[in-house]
């Protein structure tokens, strides 16, 4: 095995621009190498891992190779070359834009731009991740990107162009970066396999470059961290590190959200949790699945959706990666990993209609109001906003679960409130959820209230307050979403 301690992706970087996966921008390196013009500001731009910082290098090396003679690839044996390919080159000026973003920073760098190279023809300034730059950096890196030195050569380096300012942009010449295709990615990593002499299974390799996305630093850093486990690098050990196992495939949770099987699917959930997923990649894993479910019902049949959740129709694929996008969003922040995923599916499977209709009609039928008790109505529904408020400090979760409820009913002592989610209802008809709310509102009625709830269709957008309450009319979003922090411990932890 190579003795080489680095990590694989610094030991096997590109070192000439034919070994550049990218066809495209790599001939137009090589066109713009041999016709001897250099433009004095470039713009690489792409994904992450598609080599751009590597390819600035390489580009470094060729302008100032001592060696390359008429050839356009440095020649790597040159003292220049070697010291580029080192990090030890003076006139090689690599700045991380992402902890050097300020104006100072670009102040600092005009200053020393104008000193000329102390060993090469050109000193070259690699930028990376530029769009992380302040705007009064951006105007300073403008000013020195108009008048620069003859020997100045600027390699702008970024994972998002959109992100720079169109007077940047305008004074580069582009590069565009793309992701590698899977026949690219895996031909980077048979270097690899060849260089380390490693024992790899069939298949490993395009399993390990689909996880990728197209990134060849992540899929070297997949294989190295397969290769630090030992031994050969069998196809199974590849799926588990991926987590592509069957036991942490969403197959199950698709199957169960077709179904709307609520509570299997939150079973499911807690079993990916307990056995250990990275609820990251699961989530991805179900976003990539519903993506292939939904081009192939437009049409695109060779996409091969999962066969899990072919009935569903394609408004309710778009709910579910509506939901499981924003589940993805919320995940890292959440206090409890898993709810996000919660809520997700509790959201899509709601309450089935026939199950509403006969809850209206037999066990909780919706209540006639005559004119005494919309009177009465009325009052409640003045009143909400002071009931919320009394609620809030006496438990915030009961509070949130009752934005999401109005009172349709006061008869004699009982009140009854429409619900809209047979979740929040079980939790409200609760022991502890109910007398917190009935505490509150005896007190602001001046009367012994009972608490009723009964089970509502689901409005089209969440029920609010019916009173005119200016809080409730500056929220945006849904009170399960907005409280997730409140509700986290009481809904799912009691």
């Amino acid at each position: 095995m190579n003795t080489d301690s680095r990590v694989f992706y610094l030991k096997y970087r590109l070192q000439k621009f034919s070994e550049l996966d990218s066809i495209d921008v790599r001939e137009a390196l090589i066109r713009t190498v041999k016709s001897g013009k250099i433009p004095h500001a470039l713009l690489f731009a792409g994904p992450k891992g598609t080599g751009k910082t590597s390819a600035a290098r390489v580009l470094a090396k060729a302008v100032n190779c001592l060696g390359k003679k008429k050839s356009y690839e440095p020649c790597n044996r040159c003292d220049i070359c070697r010291e580029i390919t080192t990090g030890t080159s003076l006139d090689l000026i690599e700045v991380d834009a992402a902890s050097n973003r300020g104006i100072d920073d670009i102040r600092n760098l005009r200053e020393k731009i104008k000193l000329s190279p102390a060993k090469c023809q050109y000193k070259v300034y690699i930028i990376d991740e530029v769009h992380m730059l302040t705007t009064e950096a951006f105007n300073a890196l403008l000013k020195t990107l108009e008048e620069p030195p003859a020997h100045a050569i600027f390699i702008l380096c970024t994972t998002a162009p959109e992100k720079l300012p169109d007077t940047i942009v305008s004074r580069c010449t582009r590069f565009n970066f793309r992701k590698g295709k899977l026949a690219e990615v895996v031909g980077s990593l048979k270097k690899v396999v060849k260089g380390e002499k490693l024992k790899v299974e069939d298949e490993v390799l395009k399993t390990i470059a689909k996880s990728a996305d197209g990134s060849f630093r992540d899929a070297q850093k997949i294989l190295e961290q397969l290769v630090l486990a030992g031994a050969k690098i069998s196809l199974k050990k590849t799926k588990k590190l991926l987590q592509q196992t069957e036991e942490l495939s969403p197959k199950k949770l698709l199957t169960l959200l077709a179904k709307k099987d609520v509570k299997a699917s939150l079973l499911e959930i807690d079993r990916i949790v307990m056995v250990g997923g990275d609820l990251n990649v699961y989530l991805q894993q179900i976003l990539d699945s519903l993506r292939l479910a939904l081009l192939n019902k437009v049409g695109l049949k060779e996409m091969n959706g999962p066969v899990e959740i072919n009935h569903l129709k394609i408004e309710e694929i778009k709910l579910l990666i509506k939901l499981f996008f924003q589940a993805f969003s919320e995940q890292k922040l959440s206090p409890i990993p898993q709810l996000p995923l919660e809520l997700a599916a509790i959201e899509f499977c709601g309450q089935p209609k026939s199950e509403v209709s006969s809850s209206k009609t037999k066990d909780n039928p919706i209540p006639q109001t005559n004119p005494q008790t919309k009177a009465k109505l009325k009052e409640v529904e003045s009143k909400w906003p002071e009931i919320l408020a009394h609620v809030k400090p006496l438990n915030h979760s009961v509070e949130a679960l009752l934005r999401g409820c109005r009172p349709i009913k006061i008869d004699g002592q009982t009140l009854t409130l429409e619900v809209f989610y047979k979740f929040h209802k079980e939790r409200l008809e609760t022991e502890k959820c109910r007398q917190v709310v009935e505490e509150a509102a005896s007190q602001i009625l001046g009367n012994p209230i009972r608490l009723s709830c009964i089970l509502g269709e689901k409005p089209n957008r969440p029920a609010v307050n019916p009173a005119e309450d200016k809080d409730f009319k500056g929220s945006q979003e849904p009170a399960e979403r907005r409280n997730i922090v409140d509700l986290a411990n009481d809904i799912f932890n009691n």
